[in-house]
């Protein structure tokens, strides 16, 4: 599911109309009869964006930020201008340019350095670059750069905004945001003090926009496993859109409420809920959101079994969001696209959108999803080894396997202890890292390694999870189709365990993330500083007195490989 994030108006002000009911608008500003005219734009064109009219807003927006292009522009003049741009960097990343949108931004910023210059915060400007860095924080997480985000974030915290009515929807945006932000980085504690906090400042001031808080907690939840919870909160979020009157924000709750469903297996109704979203976001001419919805009915067909269709569906999504250049949807769609091509048996083409995918991951600072792709692929050579009748490809093929799938697993491991004690630590070890650890222990039993799978056990020996696992479920369908086969041994998994769980979705208007995102954010070097309180990182195994300690040498690899320590310095022997 996509974390949920308040859309127009996020510190996206206009001038004073108290009269109107839009969430967002703030009072307190005036302009003098030079620029009223091109002010009565700015604030009809937050209208229209509130109502849906997004075309015609950024008409009205675009004339009042070319009036305020002459060479005697004053200081009312130049807050005009930052208030217009901020509203058309909305609405360009809502339109799926989000480059367009970075560089509104930074053109709104640059005009309320000149405002601050003049008079200093008179016009009320640290509220207007709050607004406009919160915005461009949200539009950061949709192109993957979520630590870029975060200090945005933390930017406009250091704000002297003003406290009041007015300054409502800023402060639960910021608050918001940076729980969005914090989500995908996998700092979850943190996280939710920023979403309550946010819920807590829409429950006191402005109801209407506590539906975007409850979907991060939504996420939060589905991060533990708590799908109870995760099911109350979506409803809530529902609930509290339709009250807010939000066209687009409403549709999301749908897609959310769909992603949920599909992985309950509730196919039929998710299917309505995807449809309505779809239609819904198509009359707002919403083409990136409605690829999103795309993805989702190209992995419902994949449940079903339809191969061909959703290959159909898929490529259309993809196509799309390869032009806007949302990160995490992409990587859902790499990840999708490569288990249709390894059910078709096209191995190569199946190995290149996983690929895609770990660039992706690897250029946005995510190397533990980078992990969890590369277990993914281990999965898929292995269901792929039935078909290798000649001892020399299938000792190619585990060979490739067991180099990607090796360290992978020993990663997944490892991240463990960059959580807390708690549920989120324990479904990463049950529902990431252990599928990986079987995909390994059966590749070297496979290639006949005795000596280091003995290492590997004594290995995981060492980092026992809290709580006693769940019992797998064995994938269905053994001795039907090769492609049958593979589709059950990846939807037939508990939920979230094979599935495109995958990438840290960013925020609302993405609905990019399926189900939910990245688990862990890795940790520091060795055991000082790691962010998991009472926590460290267990000490590395001498299993065997004489020869060759082969593990040691997959260690080594896996850190160079994520950037993630996966044992300390130390080193103890085994008794």
């Amino acid at each position: 599911m996509s974390e949920h994030r308040p859309l127009p108006r996020r510190g996206a002000d206009g001038p004073d109309r108290p009269e109107d009911d839009v969430v967002g608008v703030r009072t307190g500003v005036s302009f003098g009869p030079r620029w009223a005219e091109p002010a009565e734009r700015v604030n009809e064109g937050v209208r229209l964006h509130a109502r849906g009219r997004a075309r015609r807003a950024r008409e009205l927006l675009e004339r009042a930020s070319a009036a305020t292009e002459v060479p005697d522009v004053d200081a009312e003049g130049l807050d005009l201008r930052a208030r217009a741009l901020a509203n058309l960097a909305a609405l360009a990343e809502e339109r799926g340019e989000p480059r367009e949108s970075l560089r509104l931004a930074g053109a709104a910023l640059a005009a309320c350095d000149r405002v601050e210059e003049s008079v200093g915060d008179a016009r009320g400007t640290p509220a207007v670059r709050g607004g406009v860095l919160v915005n461009r924080a949200q539009t950061l997480q949709l192109l993957g750069r979520n630590e870029e985000a975060l200090a945005d974030c933390d930017a406009a915290l250091a704000l002297p905004v003003r406290s009041g009515p007015g300054s409502v929807p800023l402060d639960f945006a910021l608050r918001n945001t940076r729980g969005c932000a914090l989500i995908a980085l996998g700092r979850y504690p943190e996280a939710e003090a920023d979403v309550r906090a946010a819920l807590a400042i829409a429950q006191e001031h402005e109801p209407r926009l506590a539906g975007h808080a409850h979907t991060n907690l939504a996420v939060l939840a589905g991060r533990a496993g708590d799908l109870r919870t995760v099911s109350e909160h979506l409803r809530l979020a529902r609930e509290f859109h339709a009250l807010g009157g939000d066209p687009v924000a409403r549709a999301l709750s749908e897609e959310n409420l769909a992603r949920f469903d599909l992985g309950e297996r509730r196919l039929g109704r998710a299917e309505r809920r995807l449809r309505g979203a779809e239609r819904a976001y198509v009359a707002l001419g919403a083409e990136h959101r409605a690829a999103s919805v795309q993805f989702g009915l190209a992995l419902l067909a994949f449940l079903r079994g339809r191969v061909g269709r959703a290959r159909r569906v898929l490529r259309r999504a993809t196509r799309v969001l390869e032009r806007t250049g949302e990160v995490g949807a992409l990587v859902e769609c790499h990840l999708l696209a490569g288990d249709l091509a390894a059910c078709r048996l096209r191995f190569r083409a199946a190995d290149r959108h996983y690929l895609a995918a770990r660039a992706l991951c690897f250029d946005s600072n995510a190397p533990h999803e980078a992990a969890r792709v590369d277990a993914r692929r281990a999965r898929v050579v292995l269901a792929s080894l039935r078909l290798a009748w000649l001892p020399p490809m299938r000792r190619h093929l585990l060979g490739a396997a067991l180099d990607v799938g090796l360290p992978a697993a020993l990663a997944t491991d490892a991240l463990r202890h960059a959580f807390p004690p708690g549920r989120t630590r324990e479904r990463w070890s049950t529902e990431v890292a252990r599928p990986a650890l079987a995909t390994a222990l059966r590749l070297l039993t496979l290639a006949q390694q005795p000596r280091l799978a003995v290492e590997l056990i004594e290995h995981l020996a060492a980092s026992a999870t809290l709580d006693r696992e769940r019992p797998a479920v064995e994938p269905a369908g053994a001795g039907g189709s090769f492609a049958a086969e593979l589709r059950s041994r990846i939807v037939a998994a508990p939920f979230g365990q094979e599935l495109p769980e995958p990438f840290p979705a960013p925020a609302e208007p993405v609905g990019g993330g399926a189900f939910a995102a990245s688990l862990a954010s890795g940790g520091g070097a060795a055991a000082e500083g790691f962010p998991a309180p009472r926590l460290a990182l267990p000490p590395r195994l001498r299993v065997f007195e004489a020869g060759e300690h082969r593990l040691a040498d997959w260690i080594a690899a896996g850190e160079q490989r994520y950037g993630r320590r996966i044992r300390s310095d130390d080193e103890l022997r085994v008794w």
